[in-house]
């Protein structure tokens, strides 16, 4: 279907081919970039593969991740100690009082990870006294998940449908999700309907707008997947929370990892292949060195709204 799945309407610029002889293409209207003609369901779904062993590289960075999912888990404490009083939900149980750790405000909170891969977020929202569920449409994520003593499901916001009820989480966390949707408008707008009121929603996605994209054209880690069939800037973000009923939206860059330093020549031979001679061996040598390299390797912009 060559329709904007943002604005619904038909008139695109082709950037350039994207994978399976699909197209990248934006929106003359609003400005969405999304793959075009959009894939059925049934063809993006062929391009996910149960095998464990892409999770790799993740499991052997976890600690940058932990690392980085604390943080995010802080703000969100933030956030909710933010909200101007007469706001919060009940099933907050905001204190009244001054409390100089925001994340005092998380205990007994529901979280819902939409993406859970292998549970880090859920992890992190527990050590706070966070009761957390998780989703991932990779059947092995969901098995590692459960190993650790996670409730987690195989399927999306959209599919799982009973088994989530509405109003029933405080928080709902999409971390390098949306970009996957074929249709993000009705999955947010079913997000919406999992919060209490007031309820938190965070996405992470990479930024098409942003400097990377820019300086590295078809090159963009952003397009090197054939999954991520939408990509979106600030601009078309915001739309996207403000079309789906959310509010208090706030968009912005997202925060580095603390990767090693060897990371940053190991990503750089996989997207500048002509140098892997030379930035590979690099990246070896500097593994022995205890050196972090806090960096935003995906471009990353996060985006916080509330119901």
């Amino acid at each position: 279907m060559k329709q904007c799945v943002l604005c619904k309407e038909k008139q695109f610029d082709i950037l350039f081919p994207h994978h399976n002889n699909w197209k990248m293409g934006k929106c003359l209207s609003c400005g969405f970039v999304q793959v075009v003609p959009m894939p059925s369901a049934k063809e993006i779904g062929e391009l996910y593969h149960e095998d464990f062993d892409h999770f790799t590289p993740y499991i052997e960075q976890l600690a940058v991740h932990h690392a980085y999912f604390k943080q995010k888990v802080e703000e969100i404490g933030w956030k909710i100690k933010a909200m101007p009083a007469g706001r919060q939900d009940l099933r907050f149980k905001k204190k009244t009082n001054i409390i100089v750790n925001p994340t005092s405000y998380l205990s007994n909170l529901t979280l819902l990870d939409i993406g859970c891969a292998m549970g880090v977020t859920l992890d992190e929202a527990k050590k706070k006294g966070m009761k957390v569920v998780g989703i991932d449409l990779s059947a092995d994520a969901v098995t590692y998940c459960r190993k650790k003593g996670f409730t987690c499901y195989n399927g999306t916001v959209q599919s799982l449908g009973a088994k989530l009820k509405p109003g029933s989480f405080a928080v709902v966390t999409a971390f390098q999700v949306v970009e996957h949707e074929r249709d993000p408008l009705t999955m947010m707008k079913q997000v919406r309907t999992l919060l209490v009121d007031d309820g938190l929603v965070v996405l992470a996605t990479p930024n098409y707008g942003g400097f990377w994209r820019r300086v590295m054209g078809r090159k963009w880690f952003g397009f090197a997947h054939p999954e991520h069939v939408v990509l979106f800037d600030h601009d078309t973000m915001r739309q996207l929370l403000e079309k789906a009923g959310f509010r208090d939206i706030e968009v912005r860059a997202d925060s580095p990892r603390p990767f090693p330093l060897s990371f940053a020549f190991t990503r750089g031979s996989d997207y500048f292949p002509w140098l892997a001679w030379l930035l590979r061996p690099m990246g070896k040598m500097l593994d022995r060195f205890d050196i972090k390299n806090p960096i935003n390797p995906w471009d990353d912009m996060i985006a916080f709204g509330r119901k």
